[in-house]
């Protein structure tokens, strides 16, 4: 019996609710404003779906790991579980609610496929050989501490696994014209395009396999790997295209729902805007008034996410915002923070409505299975345990010291400045060059604390201004929400510490504005706002 088969039968006895299916009204049917229904060869009809699955939509899902793998694979099975479930094993918990397994690039398949060449590394091969399916392990043991697992799919990836195991991509080599080349590619074997339909055939059988072959509760699409998906210089002309991959996922993981007798839920990961959705060529609002997804996961490595053009886009839906944070690919200048980020960001994020966080490229493991493996090394494996078991519950975060940060643009790793939005941060306001007196730098700091409300329990509370290109004798001033702070004492490693009190913030936006008065007779050197920072810390 093959896993498929198992799944079906199953499926047959358990089935409580068969979820009910809209299937793609035809050519002729009227379509929505804006679509180009004879470019797709789908409809526009509204995905109609079963009450289980919004049940199962609603589950609570405080902190999402979404984790890479780059992992100890020739320790065995029975010891990769041990490492690769520590945290989660260990004494005190975490707040993690869903595992949401991301295999590598989405072009190599490290499980038995009969659609993808399978990876081809020889520890992965001994599991294999040995018995050991990997995806089905990880599934099991996900179940085993009762959380819910999703796999994770990247929609356009590197040609291989990992650097040193390339791997012949066949499809790519029979289809050259499925392929964006040349500007944008980033890849050297050319970016699947999702205008063409053969490409949309091919990533729902992908996709097909691994649904009817393991039992996870969902699946991401995830964008983040990487635009431009589209024609390049044309994403947005061909959105409907997009549309209409995303509703044949949609309607294959209905069929699979069916048969299995429970609902199978996608999620989307997708730039942190929606003008930035729009920037790659997806129509975010099409997705949502066509109800072809569950869960919008925002941004990579955003520290601000547009939660209310989001809000409005999915209004009257149930669908569910997710942020999304990235320790590996960090905003710039924020790469390995401390904590504090981490509680500042992810309180400004549930203060904004967020529905759960999701934490990608963050360490998974106990300090001690860090040593015994030698994993992660450099990393910042002590934060993120902290991360786990803290930044999914506002209110436990309401007391804790935090650092609350403007963002800036582009960050570690690598981003297409030009012809995608994805991954860059490119509307972020850091660095701003300050230049005469009369045109202040004009900034807002989000903060999720009432630190006037709660004044009594703040011990310090300091705004940090890092300027580049300044010497001893510039003098910068700074309002906080129209309030000229007193000067600031300057630190030997540059920064300019302002100290305000609670009852000059607001809570959300604080507007603040900096001007340089004075500079010495005859600089030039241009002087930049670097970094805009408010650390509290609570008694």
């Amino acid at each position: 019996m093959t896993k498929s088969t198992k799944l079906k039968a199953a499926s047959l006895v358990t089935a409580i609710a068969v979820v009910t299916l809209a299937a793609a009204p035809p050519a002729e049917a009227q379509a929505e404003p804006g679509s180009s229904r004879s470019d797709t060869g789908v409809g526009t009809a509204r995905v109609e779906l079963s009450e289980e699955h919004a049940e199962a939509v609603n589950r609570p899902r405080r902190i999402v790991d979404l984790g890479g793998l780059i992992e100890p694979w020739a320790v065995g099975p029975e010891r990769w579980i041990d490492w690769r479930f520590s945290l989660l094993d260990a004494p005190g918990g975490t707040q993690i609610d869903s595992l949401w397994w991301c295999v590598d690039e989405g072009n190599v398949a490290y499980y038995p496929s009969e659609v993808l060449p399978v990876e081809a590394i020889p520890e992965l091969k001994a599991w294999r050989d040995a018995g050991a399916d990997l995806l089905d392990v990880m599934v099991a043991e996900t179940h085993k501490r009762g959380l819910e697992a999703f796999f994770a799919y990247r929609l356009n990836g590197f040609d291989r696994g990992f650097d040193d195991v390339p791997h012949e991509q066949p499809v790519k080599r029979e289809h050259p014209d499925w392929l964006i080349q040349g500007e944008g590619a980033w890849s050297p074997g050319g970016l699947w395009n999702f205008a063409v339909p053969g490409v949309h055939d091919y990533k729902v059988r992908i996709l097909r396999e691994v649904a009817e072959n393991y039992d996870f509760e969902g699946m991401l699409v995830d964008f983040a790997r990487h635009p431009p998906c589209l024609p390049v210089g044309h994403q947005w002309e061909h959105r409907d295209a997009m549309t209409a991959f995303v509703r044949k996922v949609r309607l294959m993981l209905e069929e699979v729902a069916a048969e299995r007798g429970r609902p199978y839920l996608l999620a989307v990961r997708v730039p942190a805007t929606v003008p930035g959705c729009h920037y790659d060529g997806m129509d975010i609002e099409a997705w949502a008034r066509q109800n072809l997804v569950d869960i919008i996961v925002m941004g990579c490595r955003s520290i601000e996410v547009d939660m209310a053009g989001f809000r409005r886009a999915v209004a009257g839906t149930p669908i569910k915002l997710y942020p999304s944070l990235d320790d590996a690919h960090s905003p710039d200048g924020y790469h390995f923070p401390p904590i504090e980020f981490f509680r500042g960001l992810c309180a400004n994020w549930w203060h904004q409505g967020a529905d759960g966080i999701v934490a990608f490229n963050l360490y998974g493991g106990t300090l001690d299975a860090s040593k015994a493996f030698g994993h992660h090394e450099g990393g910042n494996p002590a934060v993120h345990q902290q991360v786990f078991r803290e930044v999914g519950d506002p209110e436990a975060l309401r007391f804790k010291d935090k650092m609350f940060v403007v963002p800036r643009r582009y960050g570690a790793g690598w981003e297409d400045r030009w012809n995608c939005y994805h991954n860059a941060n490119s509307e972020a306001p850091l660095p701003e060059i300050l230049s005469d007196p009369d045109r202040p730098v004009s900034l807002s700091v989000y903060l999720a604390d009432d630190l006037p409300g709660v004044s009594a329990r703040v011990k310090s509370v300091e705004l940090r201004l890092l300027l580049s290109g300044a010497t001893a004798g510039d003098v910068a001033e700074l309002k906080l929400n129209g309030i000229l702070l007193p000067s600031p004492a300057v630190k030997d490693d540059g920064w300019r510490v302002f100290e305000p009190t609670p009852r000059q913030f607001a809570v959300g936006p604080n507007l603040v504005r900096i001007r340089l008065k004075e500079r010495p007779w005859g600089s030039r050197t241009p002087v930049a706002v670097e970094k805009l920072e408010v650390h509290v810390a609570y008694n």
